[in-house]
């Protein structure tokens, strides 16, 4: 009897030893596993480690940092729902179907690669793609994602800090779905009209740190749902009558950094729910009277570091702006109807600017105003009705 106890209890023993090895077998050595997660990442791997070292519930298998220069096929895991590849060595994506066997994969990452060419075969069988980083490579010439795309589920694609020149009609027409494009810190100087007419469901476009040198009104027409657009660093200098009436629910558009001298009367034309407009860092020395005219919902105007030598009654009108910033022009002077119309302001920079003179009373209708920075001029003396009506 004690020996058959004896017996039993070293088979148990046995059996949670063999059950623990063969778990660490499942794990390949230079990997952690951990849930559903294998993470092989800051490694010295050049490519995947066999299959039957990654176990096979894996939903996302973290591969980056590694000394990975090819890809030649990703290891057969039907669960597969993220894959990391980021900061290898990888050269191109050439090979025909390399994620054959991932085909639930929703979010794949190639940034900080040396990828030069994104062919449509190298996205072959991802069709629940959804969101795709070839961000930090040095990505040319892009056609995987026109007509013959096989991502046409994608919905965020990024593709900052490459090389790419220019925008055709036809690059982005297979992704249709995309609500998010990062095109930033490229070698962008033209974009074809009518690009990206055909994402209607896009609401983020990054444009900035780019080389593009003007827009008309046909450069984002048909883009009803964009929200957020960002132009600043790049080359404009003139924005045509109507720019962005195909995007009227725009709410945020940066346009600092460039090279506008004047900002006409109907620039920002059916911008009826734009909340934030910068314009800092140009060299605007001329605004037509109503050129924030129908920027009714308009909160913060952003105006710092251009050459504005004045102000007129109908140069400011939104009747919700929170705040203004006309730091570091060359105003001289503040009149008291500058800026009477502008009811709900809570914060006014003026500092760093030329100004002589205040006229009584310029603040008077600014019973909400928390901040008024007017320090870096050249006032001379105030009155007390100078600041009259500020809290």
């Amino acid at each position: 009897m004690v020996h058959t106890r004896t017996m039993s209890c070293l088979l148990v023993l046995s059996l949670a030893v063999l059950t623990r090895v063969v778990a660490a077998l499942d794990c390949a050595p230079q990997c952690r596993c951990y849930g559903n997660t294998t993470d092989c990442s800051h490694g010295v791997l050049t490519e995947f480690p066999r299959i039957q070292l990654i176990p096979s519930s894996t939903e996302i298998l973290l591969m980056n940092y590694n000394r990975i220069s090819e890809v030649r096929r990703s290891p057969r895991l039907p669960n597969l729902l993220e894959l990391n590849l980021e900061d290898n060595s990888i050269t191109g994506l050439t090979r025909l179907g390399i994620f054959i066997h991932n085909p639930n994969l929703q979010v794949l990452r190639l940034g900080g690669n040396v990828i030069s060419t994104v062919p449509a075969s190298a996205f072959l069988w991802l069709s629940q793609l959804v969101r795709l980083f070839l961000n930090r490579n040095t990505i040319e010439t892009i056609t995987a994602f026109g007509s013959n795309s096989f991502v046409g589920s994608l919905k965020m694609l990024d593709l900052q800090d490459n090389k790419l020149t220019s925008i055709g009609i036809g690059t982005f027409t297979g992704v249709s779905l995309l609500t998010e494009l990062n095109l930033s810190s490229n070698n962008i100087s033209t974009i074809e009209d009518g690009s990206f007419s055909h994402l209607k469901e896009l609401r983020v476009l990054y444009l900035h740190s780019n080389h593009i040198g003007a827009l008309n009104d046909a450069t984002f027409l048909g883009m009803p749902a964009l929200t957020r657009l960002t132009l600043g660093h790049n080359k404009i200098q003139t924005l045509p009558d109507m720019t962005f009436t195909g995007s009227t629910n725009l709410e945020f558009l940066d346009l600092s950094f460039n090279d506008i001298s004047t900002v006409p009367r109907t620039a920002f034309s059916g911008l009826y729910n734009l909340t934030t407009l910068l314009l800092d860092r140009n060299n605007i020395s001329s605004i037509e009277d109503g050129a924030f005219g129908d920027l009714v919902k308009l909160q913060s105007l952003v105006l710092r570091d251009n050459a504005l030598h004045n102000m007129s009654a109908s140069t400011f009108t939104t009747p919700d702006l929170l705040e203004l910033d006309l730091a570091e022009n060359s105003l001289a002077a503040v009149r008291r109807e500058d800026f009477a119309r502008l009811t709900k302001l809570k914060y006014l920079h003026l500092h760093g600017n030329v100004i002589t003179r205040v006229e009584d009373g310029s603040f008077a209708n600014l019973n909400n105003l928390l901040v008024l920075e007017i320090f870096g001029n050249r006032l001379t003396s105030v009155s007390a009705a100078t600041f009259e009506g500020t809290q």
